[in-house]
């Protein structure tokens, strides 16, 4: 189509058409080569001029919607030129870029990338297959690394690790060679252990750090049993609450009573003259015996004796401290509220007091507390009354409700076994009625046996039987005739009752020789020899009966 162009144009100028017409054609052919030379500069397109003429043509050489149209026919070719960033900045006349081209061709990237040429794209990344001599350079890199890490990492791992291990022989050794050179600046915490047990081995170490032994000779392997001789030890010292710090609480707040805490350390200067001067100080025991207050001990490298430091924030050694249940009273418009006890700590004596002080600190603060105190034990000896009564109730309570109960089932079964034995005696009754009934008459003698028996009050009888009837024949004319005596009026109605399974509470035995002649609803007592043709009975009651 391309070509057409000139030739209508030459054609008209040869056909000599007015001047008008010649210079609207000009014009005409002029810009749609201007349009066709923009769109071949816009979009760089590969495609042949006659197509691009055609397109252009589809959309009335409409420079913007031949555009568009383009590129959703070729996408690929208008968005993006194919080509390497790094090769397009360089300048091909350099021997160095040429030199880094050639080893890029050779170590080429996976990953390349490609510039579009419609302005305001953005730059895509394609993989592409490495080269030969990339995946040839990767390996030896990852190879020459294998052998930095073998060659020169693992040695220094394995050397620290031996001067670790030396290092830690080493102080493990030194460290016990300088605690025993100087055995009062060290010390461990204890944890992980009974609190009882700890509390037991701080009375043990008390005893030892003023000499208390006791009275007879003992061995280092009795020193748990020296805790429960008090009265056997020669120096008097403070009974402590052999148990831990929170049931040392529980027993405080129980009884509404006075805790006295004593924290020390072994290794403290002033912890032997604090125990000489105050606690093993006779008024001072007297003073704790006398106000009943329970004093806990404990030495500060237990955790627990450590814990409760830290929660009081002692900041010295020796410490005592005493614990009583308090209540906060907060003025209203109503009156004064108290709120609910709590136990408080209301003295803290730290560090090294003479036994005068520490008397009349500990004094001061029972003066002052006690009344309070005494209230509150007033009020928890009521509600512990109160509480006990209330249980003592409540015991007797359920203790009558059980025993009503059991009356009443001991009645209603006693009630039921009455409704029974009414309801066996009836059946016995109907069923006696009825086989009585249902007893044959007496056959003729040559059908008859002829069978003597002997009741169980000594009367004998004689009775004929037929020969045909069953065994069961005798116990029921027994039992019908002789033992109960069963009448039969006109109104009764003589039919067998259903459900009732009647059991003979007599046995029948043959005189000689002895056997018993069962009950039996299938044999004859012609079929049977003990009793046919004659026979001689005797009746015998159960034990039960």
């Amino acid at each position: 189509m391309i070509y057409i162009w000139p030739r209508l144009r030459n054609m008209c100028r040869a056909f000599n058409y007015s001047g008008f017409f010649s210079s609207l054609v000009d014009c005409m052919f002029l810009e749609q080569e201007e349009i066709l030379q923009q769109f071949q500069n816009i979009s760089n397109c590969q495609i042949p001029v006659s197509e691009q003429i055609v397109l252009l043509e589809s959309v009335n050489w409409n420079l913007e919607l031949a555009l568009i149209q383009y590129w959703q026919l070729y996408p690929r070719r208008a968005n993006f030129e194919r080509r390497d960033v790094s090769m397009a900045t360089e300048n091909s006349s350099n021997s160095a870029p040429n030199q880094r081209r050639w080893f890029s061709s050779f170590f080429q990237n996976p990953e390349q990338t490609y510039v579009p040429l419609v302005p305001g794209s953005f730059p895509i990344m394609e993989e592409r297959q490495p080269s030969k001599l990339h995946r040839m350079a990767n390996t030896a890199f990852k190879w020459l690394l294998d052998q930095l890490v073998l060659f020169v990492v693992v040695p220094l791992y394995v050397l620290l690790r031996i001067v670790g291990l030396a290092l830690l022989v080493v102080i493990g050794g030194i460290v016990p060679i300088i605690m025993k050179l100087h055995p009062n600046r060290y010390h461990v915490i204890r944890k992980n252990a009974d609190p009882a047990d700890m509390a037991r081995r701080f009375i043990v170490s008390f005893d030892d750090m003023i000499g208390n032994v006791s009275r007879g000779d003992a061995d280092e392997e009795e020193t748990e049993d020296l805790i429960n001789q008090a009265d056997t030890m020669e120096i008097q010292r403070p009974d402590f609450l052999e148990c831990s710090y929170s049931h040392a609480l529980h027993f405080t707040k129980k009884d509404a009573r006075w805790l006295l805490l004593y924290i020390h350390s072994e290794s403290h200067q002033d912890t032997k003259n604090f125990i000489q001067d105050v606690l093993t100080n006779p008024d001072f025991l007297r003073f704790i015996r006398e106000k009943q207050i329970l004093i806990w001990g404990g030495d500060i490298k237990d955790s627990e004796a450590y814990q409760v430091a830290n929660q009081f924030k002692v900041t010295r050694l020796p410490f005592l401290g005493m614990l009583c249940l308090t209540v906060n009273e907060t003025p209203t418009a109503s009156g004064v509220q108290q709120s609910d006890p709590i136990l408080s700590m209301v003295c803290k004596i730290q560090g090294y007091m003479p036994c005068a002080q520490v008397l009349a600190k500990l004094q001061k603060i029972y003066n002052k507390f006690n009344p309070k105190l005494e209230g509150i034990r007033a009020d928890i000896q009521r509600l512990h009354n109160d509480r006990q009564t209330r249980q003592l109730q409540d015991q007797a309570y359920e203790n009558s409700l059980r025993r009503d109960r059991m009356r009443r089932m001991e009645e209603a079964l006693l009630q039921r076994e009455r409704q029974e034995q009414a309801r066996a005696v009836t059946l016995k009754e109907k069923w006696l009625k009825w086989r009585k009934s249902t007893l044959l008459p007496d056959p003729e003698p040559a059908n008859a046996a002829r069978i003597a028996i002997r009741l169980p009050d000594g009367k004998r009888i004689r009775h004929n039987f037929d020969k045909n009837a069953k065994l069961e024949e005798i116990y029921a004319f027994v039992e019908c005739i002789h033992l109960n005596n069963v009448e039969i009026s006109d109104s009764d109605t003589l039919e067998r009752p259903i459900g009732y399974d009647h059991q003979y509470n007599f046995d029948i035995y043959t005189v000689y020789p002895r056997e018993k002649v069962v009950v039996d609803d299938e044999l004859s007592i012609a079929e049977s020899g003990q009793v046919y043709p004659d026979g001689n009975l005797v009746v015998e009651l159960n034990s039960e009966n």
